[in-house]
Formats: structure tokens, sequence, C-alpha cells
């Protein structure tokens, strides 16, 4: 008899422990995990691609909603659209060598350094129809950066060999026709 009554008390034990903490709970909080670590995964990859591929598309033409930051006053010159972005590993020393690279490199014109928060707030423009990949994006994920022209594709490529000789401290994106991010 106190067997059974024994076997019961477990049974009821048991029951009354899945009721109040079911062994499902440890597998629904490790999937909403997962599910967190994939959303910032696949939105710091979009993220990624935006800023490798489509950061081309970021044109310097005139008339521009940013607020002016124009070095050079040639901007109604056709040309190769160029963008450096610097990566956050760069030292003050090295921004100081790139700044006075580009404005002392006669091929280049109008020249825009723009801050973290002026590229954030043009990537949140650029990409308001993509709200998922806007709120996956921090605001110091947006490196600065600097956009310019040349005149031609081939003055690019001179222009990315003085930054190279400087280190590998940027990410170079010529508009070229047949370039591709590098």
């Amino acid at each position: 008899m106190t067997h059974d009554l024994r076997d019961a008390l477990r049974a009821e034990y048991e029951l009354a422990h899945d009721a109040i903490r079911p062994d499902g709970v440890a597998a629904v909080r490790a999937t909403a995990a997962r599910h967190r670590r994939r959303q910032a995964v696949a939105g710091a990859a979009a993220l990624a691609v935006a800023l490798s591929g489509g950061v081309a598309a970021w044109r310097l033409a005139p008339g521009d909603d940013d607020p002016p930051q124009v070095v050079a006053d040639s901007c109604g010159r056709p040309g190769v659209d160029v963008s450096v972005f610097l990566r956050m590993n760069i030292t003050d020393e090295q921004v100081t060598e790139l700044d006075r690279t580009l404005r002392n490199s006669p091929e280049v014109y109008c020249l825009i350094f723009e801050t973290r928060d002026v590229a954030w707030e043009r990537f949140k423009r650029n990409f308001s129809d993509a709200p998922d990949l806007v709120a996956a994006t921090r605001p110091d994920m947006i490196p600065e950066n600097y956009r310019f022209r040349v005149a031609k594709a081939g003055e690019s490529d001179v222009i990315e060999q003085r930054i190279r000789a400087i280190g590998e401290i940027v990410d170079y994106i010529c508009s070229c026709p047949t370039a591709k991010p590098r």
C-alpha cells in the first residue's frame, strides 16, 4: 500500500513539476536565442553586402540632401565615383595621412568626408525600405568615409595605390564601369 501511495505521489509530483516548469522551457529559450543570433548574423551579412556592393550606388550628385561638406567646388564635373570606408582599427595618424593624401592628389575632386553620424543618417535614408536591416544595424557599425570623384577609372587605381601604401586601413570601392568592390 505504501508503495502504491509513493508511486502515486511521485506521479503527481512529476505532473506538477512538468506543469510548473516544463522541459520545453529550455528548448524554447534555446530556440529564441538561436533565432536572435540568426537575425543578428543575417543583419550583419546584409549590412556587409550593402556596404560592399550597394555603396557604389551612393552617388555624389549635386543637390544631395546632406549638409554641404564639399571641399572642392568642382562637383558639377562628371567623373567616376569612389568611396573609401575607414576601418574601425584605423589610428588618428593614419586618418591624418589618408586625409592629406586625398587632398594633395590632383586626380581627386569633389572630396567629401562623412562622419559616422552623417553616414548613419544616410544609411537610414537609403535603406528606409528595409526596416529590418536598419533595426539590425547599430550606428557604430557604419564607418566614417571619404567620397570623391576622379575623371577616369585609371586615376582611381592610382589613388588606391597611394592609399594602400598607408596600410590596410580602408575598404576602397570604385563605381568604375568594370570595377568590382575591393
